[in-house]
């Protein structure tokens, strides 16, 4: 009964952050309320403050969400961990990019988005938690690619230049169908991949 009543709680809890998401993708977490997310996901007033402590702490959970969606810790480390080659560890970190670029159909991005343009005072508490132990993995996937060590400035602006374009691209996802160059995730991913690995080539031929 307990174990049934837990999964209960995890399923109304996820089903809460995935209405709330929405809602605030389309309108901004300023213009949506607790009483319009309670309507959308069919939950009594009291649920965000029983799984969530209130509003805010329901945002905090959708922040986070979100930031896993972009890549997870565990993906990450899965990644890391993986029997692949370090250039094969690469093409899969910016595979994993372009795939949730490529997703049209869900929230985070258009949650990701508003943060980039206007960041709201909940998204340091998510990025000091999360981002450190994130940038400490792909750090270690990059070195092993490159040579370069783990307290090398050269290996973050190496990863920063890979990254960047990605916060860019997340920001203006909706406006690709726009551009006068049509591409398919597959042409996307090869030339991203292209492009990414003739720089990083440069660093680890120079510690050759």
């Amino acid at each position: 009964m307990k174990k049934e009543k837990t999964v209960a709680n995890k399923e109304t809890k996820s089903l809460i952050i995935n209405c709330a998401g929405r809602l605030i993708a389309k309108y901004g977490y300023a213009n949506v309320t607790s009483k319009s997310i309670c309507k959308e996901a069919k939950v009594n007033m009291a649920a965000i403050n029983y799984h969530f402590g209130s509003r805010d702490g329901l945002y905090r959970a959708v922040l986070k969400e979100t930031h896993d969606f972009l890549i997870s810790v565990s993906e990450l480390n899965k990644l890391h961990l993986s029997d692949i080659t370090a250039k094969e560890k690469i093409e899969v970190f910016i595979d994993i990019f372009i795939e949730r670029l490529s997703n049209k159909k869900n929230w985070y991005l258009k949650v990701w988005a508003r943060e980039i343009v206007n960041p709201s005072p909940f998204i340091t508490q998510i990025l000091s938690k999360k981002t450190l132990l994130k940038l400490n993995i792909v750090a270690k996937i990059f070195s092993e690619y490159t040579k370069l060590p783990i307290t090398d400035l050269k290996l973050y602006s190496c990863i920063l230049s890979t990254v960047s374009p990605f916060a860019l691209a997340f920001l203006a996802h909706d406006t690709f169908e726009l551009l006068p160059v049509k591409f398919s995730e597959k042409e996307l991913a090869a030339h991203t991949k292209e492009v990414v690995l003739a720089g990083l080539d440069k660093f680890r031929e120079a510690q050759s």
